[in-house]
């Protein structure tokens, strides 16, 4: 089989989910022995990583190469994920492989459709509506894209995880760490917490979301770099936070802080539901209903960040222990046992 993955961001590096397991899948995929392609933001050029071949463009001339790459390659599926502002990778890719598109959901904010949209467009969801077939990435993202959509997908959870054992990376002594703190995230939440709790180390690593000028002048908040394996970036964290304000498709970084035995302090937003696979703490915040137009060089439209109350994740830090570590480390690792690496490709296989 030909697979060619067609996104709207870059193949390498890539912090955020959405990336990250687009890219995992392909590999996948390749070290299965199909013949796969990425077509990509990024610096002009060609290059080849564990097996995939990558064309990368800048963005005004992303369109045509997935065109030309597509026309070349001939493949047999063409992977589209959501996060392609004005659907122009999915459009070109439509017009050079109909009834080849696979549409992948992963930034509810990205689809053209529903409450939690930066870009509705009715043409938009009938571009959508052309796919071959919708991969969803949780029941969350399956629910909405039904629900505000009116269109069936299919949920696969993607195997992000790496293969086990996963050690016990956690340490009740170390920071409280949040990965891209930024409004969207609840960047106020992280402040709230360390200014409420100074006795108390908390761990920052921006990513996409950028560096708030205010995580500086926190003394109990180390900003840190992050790194291409997550683990480095949990190690020797006490809790992981996760305040998301928008509705999260899924969260891989909770079952992964869980699989190394990290305690989640989590958001009750979206696909985090599922991601938290029952383990306590889902805790309530007040989420984003409103965004400022989209300034020009921002990613995303300006997010309106209601007021929040700290009082359940206050007492949430108070509540990590020991036999949480462990109840969290037990249930990821049951979660990820039950994931099946092949299930992508069966599903290409059938469409």
């Amino acid at each position: 089989m030909r697979v060619l993955l067609a996104q709207n961001m870059p193949y390498r590096p890539g912090h955020g989910g959405a990336t990250k397991s687009n890219r995992l899948l392909l590999e996948e995929l390749a070290a299965r022995g199909h013949r796969c392609v990425a077509v990509t933001r990024g610096e002009a050029g060609v290059h080849t990583v564990a097996g995939v071949e990558v064309f990368a463009a800048a963005g005004p001339r992303l369109p045509k190469l997935v065109r030309e790459v597509i026309a070349a390659e001939e493949p047999d599926r063409v992977l589209v994920p959501s996060d392609d502002p004005g659907l122009m990778v999915l459009g070109s890719a439509l017009r050079a492989a109909p009834e080849r598109v696979v549409y992948l959901v992963h930034t509810l904010q990205q689809l053209p459709f529903g409450p939690r949209t930066f870009y509705p467009s009715q043409s938009g969801r009938r571009l959508v509506a052309r796919a071959r077939g919708i991969v969803s990435v949780s029941r969350a993202a399956h629910d909405y894209v039904l629900e505000h959509g009116g269109l069936e997908s299919t949920v696969l959870y993607p195997h992000v995880y790496g293969p086990p054992p996963f050690p016990d990376l956690s340490d009740p002594s170390g920071p409280v760490t949040m990965v891209n703190p930024c409004g969207f995230k609840g960047l106020p939440i992280l402040l709230g917490l360390a200014d409420a709790r100074p006795d108390l180390r908390f761990r920052a690593v921006p990513t996409w979301g950028g560096i708030d000028p205010e995580l500086a002048t926190r003394p109990n908040i180390e900003i840190v770099a992050a790194a291409p394996d997550i683990a480095d970036v949990l190690r020797g964290s006490r809790a992981l936070l996760m305040p998301s304000l928008w509705d999260e498709t899924f969260g891989y970084t909770a079952v992964e802080a869980m699989l190394h035995g990290i305690p989640v302090l989590a958001a009750d937003v979206g696909g985090l539901r599922e991601a938290m696979l029952g383990v306590p703490h889902l805790l309530p915040v007040n989420p984003i209903t409103h965004y400022e137009p989209q300034r020009a060089g921002e990613a995303y439209p300006r997010p309106a960040v209601p007021p929040q109350n700290l009082v359940p994740w206050l007492e949430a830090l108070d509540g990590i222990d020991v036999a949480l570590s462990a109840q969290s480390r037990a249930a990821a690792s049951a979660f990820v046992a039950g994931l099946d690496a092949g299930a992508l490709e069966q599903y290409l296989v059938n469409l």
